[in-house]
């Protein structure tokens, strides 16, 4: 007898009654979702600590402040990803925090008309002198060339007779990272006049990351996160949030996405310290691109590809918006992928492309190297795996009876045995994971270690233990050429 449970089995009164059941008709193909981390300033209307939806850049400059962070990270985010849904969870500079400052001090007045090229986080500046021009009065034309460029500047600029102080927006560490240099592209600065620039420094006290699980809930599965907060404090308490929400009951892990600015000796001695296999650091070397707003590029890079195919290798894809002048030499950058950081090339015209996307995951719990989770890729294809057997286990199994084996019930029944569990596992791996979407291999040496079992003392329970072998991102060819004069 077939079952059909939204008919009651007491029916006498004559009719046709047909049930239509969607429950096995579903193909997915929802949004994913991404969450920028980063600050906001006070004009921003959006409350502190509160996941809100972007609707667009605009949105973001409303909700977080015109100049903020946040602001800028949603528009680099735009510029390269326009599909993924976008959020965004705001922090307020902390109190008690600092903001970085640098100066900008002429030290020789100039002696033609002429225009200074400067820039600040890559954004350039233009600022016209005059030979009649005394260094405090270019000082003070260098301010308000500064405040004329607008809030996409990050730092505010005043000036002291010939000293001018650039700020930061916002306070904390973030400010100690901003680029300020010159002549960026090869421009000449004017006949005569001399400048001294101090690099931004001082910024102190990040805001406090506060409980994540509280600010995130579970009603929606943040995808992929753009950090652009990446103090050691805050990529601690992310690693910590990423294995919670990696691990049952929640399920609905993410990947995030931080770049660290500094030479090879900082950004190894920071990435080395670290262990987390759901976070990637960029190291952008010395470039001028804020840290904040290069997370927010490489986040919308990365994340689209990781959708469309979560073990294809991520080298070569564009970093709209990021700017490049330096790369790590071959030795250094090799260096860096065994300490947990990633890498970009830069070409010769200045754009930027991923190198090769890794976690910072890096030691077994007894201090071993471990390279189990060394590509992005390992841990994003792995959720992708299991979130495949989760919906079709819930799709094929809920709502039927449990049995340990097929005694010869009727066809029809809704009963699941072990033998089902294990029929559909192996047909999932061999027809949907392996030959549809491309994600795993050795089938045969799946289904000879495939085990599905009744739990012993529940037996409303199936417990299985598989061992998929899954696909690597390709990044190295090998060879050796052994030549000949004569044969």
């Amino acid at each position: 007898m077939i079952s059909i449970p939204q008919l009651p089995a007491a029916l006498r009164y004559p009719g046709a009654y047909i049930v239509v059941d969607g429950s096995q008709a579903g193909l997915g193909g929802d949004i994913p979702a991404v969450l920028l981390v980063g600050q906001k300033l006070a004009t921003g209307t959006a409350p502190a600590g509160e996941v809100t939806r972007l609707a667009g850049v605009q949105d973001a400059i409303n909700k977080a402040g015109a100049g903020s962070m946040l602001a800028q990270m949603a528009a680099k985010y735009r510029a390269v990803d326009p599909a993924l849904d976008l959020y965004m969870l705001p922090y307020a500079d902390l109190v008690a925090g600092v903001a970085a400052t640098g100066t900008i001090t002429p030290t020789a007045a100039p002696t033609a008309n002429g225009t200074l090229a400067l820039y600040i986080a890559g954004k350039i500046i233009n600022v016209a002198v005059t030979p009649v021009m005394t260094t405090a009065a270019v000082a003070t034309a260098i301010v308000a060339a500064i405040t004329a460029a607008g809030n996409d500047i990050p730092v505010t600029a005043a000036a002291v007779a010939a000293v001018v102080t650039l700020t930061a927006r916002h306070k904390g560490t973030c400010g100690n990272a901003i680029d300020v240099r010159t002549n960026l592209y090869g421009e000449t600065t004017p006949a005569g006049l001399a400048l001294t620039l101090v690099a931004m420094t001082g910024g102190a006290g990040d805001p406090v990351p506060g409980n994540l699980s509280a600010m995130l809930g579970q009603q929606r599965w943040y995808r992929y996160v753009a950090l652009g907060i990446n103090d050691a404090a805050t990529l601690a308490a992310w690693h910590a949030e990423s294995q919670t929400r990696y691990l049952p009951p929640i399920q609905a892990g993410f990947r995030a996405f931080t770049t660290f600015r500094g030479d090879y000796a900082t950004a190894a001695a920071f990435g080395v310290t670290k262990n987390y296999e759901h976070i990637s650091n960029l190291s952008i070397e010395l470039n001028p691109t804020t840290t904040w707003e290069a997370a927010a590029i490489v986040c919308a890079a990365a994340a689209p590809r990781l959708v469309n195919n979560p073990v294809e290798s991520l080298e070569g894809t564009p970093l709209p918006g990021m700017l490049g002048v330096s790369n790590h030499d071959w030795t250094n950058a090799n260096s860096l992928l065994f300490k947990g950081m990633s890498l970009m090339s830069v070409a010769k015209d200045g754009s930027c492309f991923i190198k090769r996307l890794i976690s910072m995951y890096q030691f077994r719990p007894d201090g071993s190297a471990d390279d189990a989770f060394l590509d992005i890729n390992t841990a994003e294809v792995m959720e992708r795996i299991r979130y495949e057997q989760r919906i079709g286990a819930i799709k094929r199994f809920t709502g039927s009876a449990a049995a340990k084996s097929n005694e010869g019930y009727r066809p029809g029944l809704r009963i699941t045995t072990v033998d089902d569990v294990r029929a559909y596992l192996l047909s999932l791996y061999q027809n949907t994971l392996l030959r549809e979407y491309g994600w795993v291999q050795e089938y045969g040496y799946y289904k000879d270690t495939l085990v599905v079992e009744q739990h012993p003392t529940d037996p409303s329970r199936f417990n299985f233990a598989d061992q998929p072998v899954l696909l690597s991102p390709y990044y190295i060819l090998a060879g050796v050429g052994q030549f000949r004069k004569a044969v």
